[in-house]
């Protein structure tokens, strides 16, 4: 019973500071849940235990996963974190509407608006937390230390796959596994979309070169809170992505070769195709290329 308070109180108190953390007050979280601005503020001063219906509600507004919440509050108790880390995390996990380019384009391209983009980055983003914070708990290194980068490139795609065909309004569907194209339309506006995943500045690139329209992501390895430094030395262990781009490629932009490590040939994106895509999204701080100018990369447009 004594771990039991632990975790419920360290589930308010997680609760009250991502709602301080998010300037909302108490009036505007009991809106935002459908619970009394009583309850809350009772809850909140442990006076009174969530049922699961509530702490639902309260996940649910804070647009969170439960599961998440109550294992963010069982790392705490044991001591493997603490709220102030937590909350902060939280706050720069989201992805930023300030690091989107060219939503014109992206729209234009394949049927998407920029809401769609950024929910399927955060809902991949929570799925990868959610499973790395299950493997701190049982004393476990997070994933991206358990599985090789071409597999963590593959399970991200997927997910990033799955939170666009989620988060689309019924636009796209996801294909079966290992089967082009990635994403299936469902609607006028959507088009046969194939999905692409590259680690730092290496070419998204897989084993069969297709002509039509393609998504590209490039994510780093950082820390927690997003600190990156370059170099394979340095990498960290969460999943941030840095780059998003969308275009037309035909069967000449892509380069074959056989790699060691992959099943057959290897069929990479072109450096000059991949610079003339559409950039959707960029975030400058986890830029992996060893100069930058003025915010700019080779490929920015």
């Amino acid at each position: 019973m004594a771990k039991e308070a632990g975790v419920t109180s360290a589930f308010i108190e997680l609760v009250k500071k991502i709602r301080e953390q998010r300037s909302l007050t108490l009036e505007q979280l009991a809106d935002l849940t459908g619970v009394h601005r009583t309850t809350i503020g009772l809850l909140e001063r442990n006076e009174r235990t969530p049922t699961l219906q509530v702490a639902t509600q309260i996940a649910n507004a804070l647009k969170m996963p439960l599961s998440e919440l109550i294992q963010e509050a069982e790392l705490i108790v044991s001591g493997k974190s603490n709220v102030e880390l937590l909350v902060e995390f939280h706050k720069k996990r989201k992805p930023n509407h300030g690091n989107l380019r060219n939503e014109d384009k992206l729209l234009q391209t394949i049927g998407i608006d920029s809401h769609t983009l950024l929910s399927a980055i955060d809902s991949c983003y929570q799925t990868l937390d959610i499973i790395d914070e299950q493997l701190i708990g049982k004393g476990a290194l997070p994933m991206a230390h358990l599985v090789e980068l071409a597999n963590l490139s593959s399970m991200v795609g997927n997910m990033i796959g799955g939170g666009i065909a989620d988060h689309s309004n019924g636009l796209y569907s996801r294909n079966k596994p290992h089967t082009y194209p990635d994403l299936l339309p469902q609607s006028a506006k959507a088009v046969d979309l194939e999905l692409k995943m590259a680690l730092e500045t290496n070419k998204p690139k897989g084993h069969l070169p297709k002509s039509g329209t393609y998504i590209t992501f490039r994510y780093v390895l950082a820390d927690k809170l997003g600190n990156y430094f370059r170099g394979k030395e340095n990498r960290g262990d969460t999943v941030w992505i840095w780059e998003v781009k969308v275009g037309f490629l035909t069967e000449e932009d892509f380069s074959c070769s056989n790699t060691d490590g992959d099943s057959g040939k290897t069929a990479s994106i072109k450096t000059e195709a991949h610079n003339n895509m559409h950039l959707v999204y960029y975030v400058p701080e986890h830029l992996p290329y060893a100069s930058k100018s003025d915010g700019k990369y080779v490929g920015f447009n």
